[in-house]
């Protein structure tokens, strides 16, 4: 049986990389001996149903500077690789990756730098923008989630085309299970995602400061928590739109609500692939979001199954969502296009094309 190892940042926090990483994990471990090997976070209680056959390992307690904990891990992570015989390791992100990268030349494993982010998003960050090149330099294959950001790659760093693919994170089926029909009589908006600067929250308040005031029957539910949520909240108040524009805080499994809703809006400054817009489209929700670099493109049909704007003109979002709430045809046939393309997200169709890397990676070590 292969051997595959997860390397991740800190397991014990909630964040997309974390759930794509135990996502994959769990499948995995139908086919392979799965690991996972967290920098941070030892002796912390892990907030995903991590399955029994992983084994997982949490290096360091507190967080250190990049040089302490290339350092502290070094030798630790060499050890686990070499001694339980790992062929193929995934590198989950820049921070990861560029920790244990020097341990890349003392084992016989081959190593995938998985950028789970886009890299002209934050081009102009030089420290950044290097742990990216040196993760590519160094893995064997590297994976983006884009088409876009792998072209981007390949511009930008000169990465051999053959040494990087794009694959997708796929829709949880369960999503595709319980979909349900559409309620093309909701007047409900929602908007799902960590309330952080990147997400575009301030923005949103703007939009709906357009929008709720003309809809008086209409509201537009925010699902989430942040650094910002006080500060939205805070915003909400002064523009007198508590009664419409309402912050839901968490919820589990949110997509499980999302056949309540008219259509969703995403207002980030900067995505990878919106798994949101993944399951709105599952869901069979209009979408409405700034064309951002990258993922929202690839997923959303303009004016077929959503609204791209361009990037931050709150003007155009605003016009683009009153077309929707006005128009109940509108959304209905948009609700209709949804299932268009979404194959190529299905779980079957992206998981063979993991299988298929790891068969080629462990096909070259032989």
């Amino acid at each position: 049986m292969k051997k595959i190892c997860f390397v991740n940042y800190d397991m014990t926090v909630t964040g997309g990389v974390e759930q794509v990483t135990t996502t994959l994990a769990n499948e995995f471990c139908k086919e392979y001996k799965v690991y996972i090997y967290a920098i941070f976070g030892k002796d912390g209680k892990i907030p995903y149903d991590l399955d029994p056959r992983i084994t997982y390992r949490a290096e360091l307690e507190e967080e250190c500077r990049v040089r302490e904990r290339i350092k502290r891990t070094f030798h630790p992570f060499k050890e686990f690789i070499n001694n339980n015989k790992i062929d193929v390791v995934f590198l989950m992100e820049n921070y990861p990756a560029m920790t244990v990268s020097p341990v890349r030349f003392f084992t016989k494993a081959k190593y995938v730098f998985c950028d789970h982010g886009a890299l002209m998003n934050e081009w102009e960050k030089k420290d950044i923008r290097f742990f990216r090149f040196w993760d590519s330099l160094i893995s064997h294959c590297t994976v983006t989630l884009t088409e876009q950001n792998r072209q981007d790659y390949i511009k930008k760093f000169h990465v051999n085309p053959k040494k990087i693919r794009s694959i997708y994170n796929w829709i949880k089926p369960e999503i595709l299970k319980i979909k349900k029909p559409y309620k093309e009589k909701s007047k409900k908006i929602i908007t799902v995602g960590r309330f952080s600067e990147e997400k575009g929250y301030d923005l949103l308040v703007e939009v709906a400061r357009k929008v709720l005031p003309s809809h008086p029957d209409w509201e537009w539910h925010l699902y989430g928590t942040g650094d910002t949520f006080d500060e939205i909240h805070q915003k909400v108040v002064e523009y007198g739109l508590t009664s419409q524009l309402i912050q839901k805080g968490n919820v589990k499994d949110v997509y499980t609500l999302y056949n309540e809703y008219a259509f969703l809006v995403l207002p980030s400054y900067r995505e990878g692939l919106p798994l949101v817009l993944l399951e709105a489209k599952a869901s069979g929700l209009p979408m409405v979001s700034f064309d951002v670099t990258t993922g929202p493109r690839e997923i959303v049909e303009e004016g077929k199954d959503g609204y791209l704007i361009p990037p931050y003109d709150l003007d155009k979002m605003a016009n683009r969502i009153e077309l929707l709430m006005d128009s109940e045809e509108r959304r209905i046939a948009f609700s209709n296009h949804t299932i268009s393309g979404i194959k190529k997200f299905e779980k079957e169709e992206i998981y063979r094309q993991w299988t298929n890397l790891i068969d080629e990676l462990t096909m070259e070590r032989k």
